[in-house]
């Protein structure tokens, strides 16, 4: 059987994150991941199939890390 394809995000289960992931990927796995830094490497190393990034957080203002 084929693995699963994987989406990462920042955050906890049941975050706006993985609400998005959910909503936009619903045939995914959601995996958290500690932080911004860590989902970006999952994407780069193959660990994952694809990130979902927020560039605006409107209770917590703008994400802190740059992906430029």
């Amino acid at each position: 059987m084929a693995k699963p394809k994987t989406i990462v995000f920042q955050g906890e289960p049941g975050a706006n994150s993985h609400i998005a992931c959910a909503e936009v990927y619903p045939r995914l796995k959601a995996v958290p991941c500690a932080t911004f830094e860590d989902a970006l490497n999952a994407v780069s190393a193959g660990e994952a199939d694809l990130g979902m990034i927020p560039i605006e957080n409107s209770l917590a203002a703008g994400s802190p890390t740059s992906i430029c």
